[in-house]
């Protein structure tokens, strides 16, 4: 079975202090070295991911994200960047025509909450960095990560994204227990509006939660089979990141270790693991229901067609889409 995403973790930096996060309390502080960078792009395609997600910490703090983004293209990758936009503006001519999925995280429809949740003054970037980006033919979609704390401001964000014909995200904020940090009621507000149009909301992940998250006894997560996850010291983290049970060092053969025995009992036992249970994490169970034949598998199916036909018939970035696709044909 082969992978469909490489999840490529460029930095544990970051220049935000999200009440929902601690990646920005790592130590060390590593970066990604470039060579190893582009060799692991190289390695994962021949295995067979088509996605490459670069993330952190904040990947726009890493200085050689534009080259890796352009390589990724070269390769054939669809490619996905979240940033905190506070170093955007800087960068976007860097990277325009290099993004297929850009996403800028929004909190909240205020300075003051958004700010309040990130833990620094970012909210100012946000609104500048969607502008600049239009500039540049870059498409940002609003990620809006949920808490019972946030839900109300989902209205807000989304008059900001209807102006400027985006796509608002809906996702759900995630706990390492298998806990679920949202109250049920907040979930329905959710429901509610991921029915409006330029709303994206994977109902796969709520079915999941409201069924109790993953079960280790008929597990839901294809985490190891459906996701490569690099470290930024170029280990590969099994069975995923926030789970890390074992770092394997890469040693600069990504291929070899796609095919280790070490990765192989890992995809036997992937989901079954104590911590596996009722886990919800959006980031791996998004790839895994592609491997799934269920109702999870269908959820997502369409909750994706929605999004494509919002983004690209709806609010007619199809021309944006073609643009990229053009660019990309002639950087190879």
């Amino acid at each position: 079975m082969k992978p469909l995403l490489l999840h490529y973790y460029l930095t544990n930096r970051c220049n935000s202090r999200c009440v929902f996060c601690d990646i920005w309390n790592d130590y060390p502080k590593i970066d990604a070295r470039k060579e190893e960078v582009l060799q692991n792009l190289k390695h994962a395609r021949e295995a067979g991911c088509k996605f490459v997600d670069f993330t952190g910490g904040e990947p726009l703090l890493h200085s050689d994200l534009p080259l890796f983004l352009s390589e990724a293209r070269k390769l054939g990758y669809i490619t996905s960047l979240t940033t905190n936009c506070i170093l955007f503006p800087q960068i976007a001519p860097k990277l325009s025509r290099l993004v297929d999925l850009l996403h800028f995280s929004i909190d909240a429809d205020t300075p003051y909450l958004h700010n309040k949740i990130r833990g620094v003054p970012s909210f100012a970037a946000v609104m500048q960095s969607i502008e600049i980006a239009l500039q540049f033919d870059l498409i940002p979609d609003l990620l809006f990560t949920y808490t019972d704390e946030n839900i109300d401001s989902f209205e807000g964000i989304y008059q900001i994204a209807r102006r400027k014909r985006l796509i608002v995200i809906l996702d759900p904020v995630f706990e390492l227990t298998g806990d679920d940090l949202v109250s049920e009621n907040t979930h329905k507000k959710a429901l509610r509006y991921g029915r409006k149009k330029g709303v994206y909301l994977n109902r796969a992940h709520l079915s999941l939660r409201f069924s109790g998250g993953n079960q280790t006894n008929n597990p839901y997560c294809k985490a190891v089979s459906s996701t490569i996850v690099i470290m930024p010291d170029n280990k590969l983290a099994l069975p995923c990141y926030h789970h890390r049970k074992n770092l394997v060092p890469l040693n600069n053969n990504l291929n070899f270790m796609l095919k280790n025995s070490i990765r192989e009992n890992f995809i036997k036992k992937q989901g079954t693991f104590n911590f596996c249970q009722g886990c919800h994490l959006n980031c791996y169970f998004d790839p895994s229901y592609s491997l799934l034949r269920n109702r999870l598998f269908l959820e997502s199916l369409f909750s994706k067609l929605k999004y494509a036909w919002a983004k690209y018939i709806l609010y007619g970035r199809i021309r944006s889409l073609i643009g990229s696709r053009i660019s990309r044909n002639v950087q190879k």
